[in-house]
């Protein structure tokens, strides 16, 4: 299509005064014939397929393409003031677009018209991590509003209130947590760059992983759901409920065994105790028997996943958990497990896991 536009500017002299971003808005393309014609009736949005910031020259070509009108060839593109370039980033660099954070700017300003939240932060890590910045914290103070839109989305669903007004700093503190762990994925800290710190976001954080991704990052707004969710239990539901917390506050450990047909409201039940727990910064292991069944769960991994429990069992296995791991202290400070589906799985693997603890 790239070759096209240039042909088409070289045959049609009216074709010259668009870039080839906003080429659609006055023609169209011909899948058939491999080319672009007039268009007859009302303009039309385009969008260029998305470039990542390392994909070098081809994202210098992306960003000119954005500003250049009426190129003939791949040269005419890399031309400015009469000089052509021999590099895209050069041509680039000529008219400014790399002075300052401009090209960042061209880039989010892009990225902000179709991408998501989630690829908008992936996306501001990565530049941060990988491409030079100069000045970080004005790329953030100007687009994080747009990194959090899905974490908008989440909380007012948890308070039932589709017109809630998310307080900035509590979705900052969320944006922060989700940053450092982009980060510390990426091999970099957040620390390393002048980004905002918030001290109820760091108040839980340790050097265990697995426990720092078990604990929620807002207690405050998980408590306001877990009280929404109580209020829903029937009868039978707030019994167990009630029995199994009061277990817990009165630290008398046991097992409970919760039965009943499909429908009847049990997945419903596990995921108001999860709730009410993290709300407490408390530990729950949401396990099933199965894959379909764990992903039902807040945080829900299969039994096997989490306790590493071995295939090849037998009456004196135990669990591939070493001690002194981060996996071995998780489960150890654990409050409660939840294991769904659990008459699904053989006797041996609960036996396995006893012998484990």
């Amino acid at each position: 299509m790239l070759t096209k536009w240039f042909e088409a500017n070289s045959r049609h002299e009216e074709a010259r005064n668009l870039t080839y971003c906003d080429f659609p808005k006055e023609w169209t393309w011909d899948a058939s014939n491999r080319l672009w014609r007039k268009r007859s009736r009302c303009a039309k949005i385009g969008r260029m397929y998305y470039v990542h910031p390392a994909s070098g020259e081809l994202y210098y070509l992306h960003m000119l393409l954005m500003i250049v009108k009426g190129a003939t060839n791949y040269a005419d593109v890399r031309t400015f003031n009469g000089h052509v370039y021999c590099m895209f980033r050069a041509a680039c660099e000529a008219r400014g677009l790399l002075e300052g954070d401009n090209e960042w700017i061209l880039l989010f300003d892009e990225a902000i018209v179709s991408a998501s939240a989630y690829q908008l932060r992936q996306l501001f890590v990565t530049v941060v991590l990988y491409c030079s910045v100069g000045n970080v914290r004005a790329l953030f103070d100007k687009y994080w509003h747009y990194f959090t839109d899905d974490m908008c989305r989440r909380l007012r669903d948890a308070t039932g209130n589709p017109n809630y007004k998310v307080p900035e700093e509590q979705l900052m503190s969320l944006l922060i947590q989700n940053l450092t762990d982009i980060f510390a994925n990426g091999g970099g800290n957040i620390n390393d760059y002048d980004l905002p710190r918030f001290a109820n976001h760091c108040h839980y954080m340790g050097e265990n992983r697995l426990i720092n991704d078990e604990m929620d990052p807002d207690p405050l707004m998980l408590s306001m759901h877990a009280s929404s969710l109580v209020a829903q239990l029937n009868h039978d539901q707030r019994k167990v409920y009630d029995t199994i917390i009061g277990r817990i506050h009165s630290r008398s450990p046991g097992f409970f065994f919760v039965c009943g047909h499909g429908g009847t409201g049990k997945t419903f039940l596990w995921t108001t105790l999860i709730a009410s727990l993290r709300s407490e910064k408390k530990i729950v292991l949401a396990v099933a028997s199965s894959g379909v069944a764990s992903l039902l769960l807040p945080k829900g991994r299969t039994a096997h996943s989490r306790f590493k429990i071995p295939f090849d069992i037998n009456d004196a296995s135990t669990c591939n958990v070493n001690r002194g791991t981060m996996l071995a202290e998780l489960i150890q400070i654990a409050t409660l497990i939840i294991w769904d589906e659990a008459p699904m799985t053989h006797r041996r693997c609960f036996e396995a896991l006893d012998r484990t603890m």
